[in-house]
């Protein structure tokens, strides 16, 4: 190989990290969109808060088949190719989103979009086991889900203003579908063909795979813990809808909102990135969780706005403190089988982002759009996972838990 052709590999090599980074914030800036425009996309296709809000129900259950695919997929294809074919499912799905002329076909554009979506979060995690130093991945790992929380900076208030300049489909038109493009030919320069090998991908290794998981308990005590965060995580989807319905805030306000929250959630995953090589990865997890739990059962009981989205803020700041160290934790458990590992974390994810959707709509439709109690519940069942993390999991990197059965 040439000095120029070692000099452009290298450079490729580089634009991994960035171009994860610029996936999950474009693969993120549609469920921002979402949160923010609930309340128009329900008006445009008439129907109520509470039904639009089940297209998360969707993804969730996407996400756990999807998951559960992908734990077989990633022994049998190469990460790459599954990768592309992700961001070319939700490059099809935003323009479905633009393009939906009714409620059914939405549907079928959130089945894409959600599809995509559940592929690039498990692979992202993948790639940045198989391909950056252990030093490193914490942080990358952080970064990965702060690149997400841009979203929230960026696309919430754009998403508010645009909608009510040209409507909440010009959001998918002007942003969202070009950088789906750009982010497909990033993708197919930067990531490497080349993974680990690993024993034939035949039935014996998959079934080792689900063994090695499953009789683990710190493992299971991980997806356990990604389950149950998902209740907070699935707040912001309800916490703009609370305030435009609550304190009457206009799409544009209910933007910024967000966005102040997303700078809150940026801080706590890039701190955390730094944090995971200092500290218990399960510790870090159970404590920043708890936090966040006990903030997402506050925040609606406070009149004054700006004190509110103060306690919010704190909130995402520590879910996404959580998130991060949870992940980290996550994807060192079974180190021989991280695809398929991610892929059932995936899963779980998934279950509880659709069970906090099932318990979002239910309890708007039933209580009369009762936020504060929506939040009681999802902050509360957010915050057992501190207790389920901190009673079961353990830290393979940390020094007390070397050698740990799972590895």
């Amino acid at each position: 190989m040439s000095s120029q052709q070692t000099q452009v590999k290298a450079t490729l090599d580089r634009m991994l990290l960035p171009t994860l980074l610029l996936c999950t914030f474009t693969a993120l800036a549609v469920t921002v969109a979402f949160s923010t425009l609930l309340v128009d996309i329900a008006a445009s296709f008439e129907v109520s808060i509470g039904t639009a809000s089940q297209l998360g129900l969707i993804s969730s259950l996407i996400g756990i088949l999807v998951g559960a695919a992908m734990s077989s997929l990633s022994l049998r294809f190469r990460h790459k190719t599954l990768f592309l074919a992700a961001i070319l499912l939700f490059t099809l799905g935003a323009v479905g989103y633009f393009l939906a002329t009714d409620f059914v076909f939405l549907i079928l554009a959130q089945f894409m979009v959600a599809t995509g979506l559940s592929i690039m979060s498990i692979l992202s995690y993948t790639l940045i086991g198989e391909h950056l130093p252990i030093e490193k991945r914490g942080w990358a790992i952080g970064l990965v889900i702060s690149s997400g929380l841009l979203s929230f900076i960026i696309i919430a208030p754009l998403s508010g203003f645009i909608t009510g300049l040209a409507g909440w489909r010009m959001v998918f038109l002007w942003f969202i579908i070009p950088l789906s493009v750009i982010c497909l030919a990033l993708s197919l320069l930067s990531i490497p063909s080349k993974q680990p090998k690993i024993e034939r991908a035949g039935q014996s290794l998959y079934k080792e795979a689900l063994k090695k998981v499953f009789l683990c308990k710190s493992a299971v005590a991980c997806l356990t813990g990604s389950l149950l965060l998902m209740f907070i995580v699935t707040v912001p989807t309800y916490a703009v809808s609370y305030y435009r319905d609550v304190h009457s805030v206009s799409p544009a306000v209910g933007g910024i909102l967000i966005s102040i929250t997303g700078i809150g959630g940026i801080v706590g995953g890039l701190s955390t990135g730094k944090l995971c090589n200092r500290f218990s990865r399960k510790k870090l997890a159970g404590f920043f969780i708890g936090i966040s739990g006990i903030a997402c059962i506050i925040f609606t009981f406070i009149p004054i706005i700006g004190v509110s989205v103060a306690i919010w803020t704190v909130a995402a700041a520590a879910s996404t403190a959580g998130m991060a160290s949870l992940n980290s934790l996550t994807l060192e458990q079974v180190p021989k089988f991280r695809g398929p590992m991610m892929s059932i974390n995936g899963s779980f994810q998934n279950v509880g982002s659709g069970l906090g959707v099932i318990v979002g709509g239910f309890i708007l439709n039933s209580f009369s759009n009762n936020f504060n109690l929506l939040m009681v519940v999802l902050g509360a069942l957010g915050a057992c996972a501190t207790v389920v993390l901190l009673l079961f999991a353990s830290d393979p990197l940390h020094e007390e838990n070397v050698g740990v059965p799972c590895r």
